[in-house]
């Protein structure tokens, strides 16, 4: 029997591993996918709300306390409305992390934790100022940043069952995949390489391409400019990459459209075109099959990021404007997350009585019927223990 050659084997890629990772196979999605998970989730607020409306649900006492009279129907906030408000808390987490001096990797784990729990809940559910606080301490703990809830709560001046009453929604909400693939320690590992060739490591030839890239131009995110030496444009690129992921990549929908390594080459392409290019093409050749795949890809990625504008962000009062909105139109069974999260904890204890004292039941009585099938025990005979 002619033994068969064994199978030639690949080396496993960062694309192979990233793959495999839940964020790939849970929460990638398409524009048109995204779009309409987002359309769905607001519609099934709505119905359900009106449901309650129309049951009398809290309709007479949330009527009176909104100023409406009884049956009138409320101005729901628009996907739109609620998309600026998700992404308006999204900025708040960005800067509750900053003033706390966490890393940054929490910042972004929690805000992609936010984000991900509004394509299967709606504004008008669970408001954000109810969530985004939950969101970031769990992102506090799944980051093995270590800060007790009561340190955290004291910190942002709320209270502990405030932050808890909310975290088994959040969990359940993002199916329990906490991990979070980020674009910044890829960018870290670019900026490694790219100091070790202006060192002409290790090939000089690389460090000469370098030097004789051409400046960026007006536009570009890079303060560099010719006369400066190869390692300050590489720095500055690195440091202005870094502010692309630290807003634009945190406040749009990059992440669930975009693999952290294209992230990662659309914020260099941002930085500074001409040295991004050129790292580009020492990955990925001009005789590849797969660049012209890539290029548009990245550049997809680099027009969606540089699009994004600071001013877009929702002001404190067009927030406030948006939730007194909220406040009359939101759903009211969800109104007091800390009862019924306590309700709830109490059940639980109710239930984890009677299992404790239906297992002692079962117990005495398999003890009974041993004793009816065998007889007592020699010291239960003698009245002995």
């Amino acid at each position: 029997m002619t033994q068969q050659p064994p199978p030639e084997v690949r080396a496993l890629t960062e694309d192979d591993i990233y793959r495999t990772s839940s964020q790939f196979r849970v929460w990638s999605f398409s524009p048109e996918r995204l779009a309409e998970l987002r359309a769905k989730t607001h519609q099934i607020a709505v119905e359900r709300i009106e449901r309650q409306r129309t049951q009398g649900t809290n309709g007479a006492i949330q009527g009176q306390e909104d100023g409406r009279q009884d049956g009138e129907k409320p101005e729901y906030l628009t996907e739109e409305e609620e998309l600026r408000l998700v992404q308006r808390y999204c900025d708040m987490i960005r800067a509750t992390n900053d003033h706390l001096n966490w890393p940054a990797n929490v910042k972004a784990t929690a805000i992609q934790y936010l984000r991900r729990f509004y394509l299967s809940n709606s504004p008008l559910t669970y408001p954000p100022k109810e969530i985004y606080k939950t969101a970031l301490y769990l992102a506090n703990k799944a980051e093995s940043n270590g800060w007790a809830v009561s340190a955290y709560a004291h910190r942002i001046s709320a209270k502990p069952e405030e932050i808890l009453a909310c975290e088994y929604k959040v969990m359940q909400a993002l199916r329990f995949t906490l991990d979070v693939r980020q674009p910044n320690r890829g960018l870290k590992g670019v900026m490694m390489e790219l100091d070790n060739l202006v060192e002409g490591r290790p090939d000089t030839q690389l460090k000469a391409e370098v030097e004789s890239l051409a400046p960026p131009e007006d536009g570009a995110k890079t303060s560099w400019v010719p006369g400066s030496s190869v390692r300050e444009r590489v720095q500055l690129a690195y440091s202005a990459a870094r502010g692309v992921l630290d807003s634009p990549a945190l406040l749009t929908d990059a992440y669930f459209l975009y693999t952290p390594s294209q992230i990662v080459f659309a914020a260099l392409q941002i930085a500074d075109p001409p040295l991004a290019e050129w790292y580009l093409s020492k990955k990925v050749p001009a005789a590849s099959p797969i660049r012209p795949k890539v290029l548009v890809t990245v550049r997809s990625c680099a027009e969606m990021l540089s699009s994004f504008s600071a001013d877009s962000v929702l002001t404190k009062d067009e927030r406030a404007a948006l939730e007194t909105k909220l406040e009359r139109c939101r759903d009211p069974s969800t109104r007091d997350l800390v009862k019924s999260h306590l309700a709830k904890q109490r059940g639980e204890g109710a239930n984890d009585e009677a299992k404790a004292a239906k297992k002692k039941l079962q117990r005495e009585q398999s003890l009974k019927e041993g004793e009816d099938l065998f007889g007592p025990s020699i010291g239960s005979a003698n009245g002995t223990k």
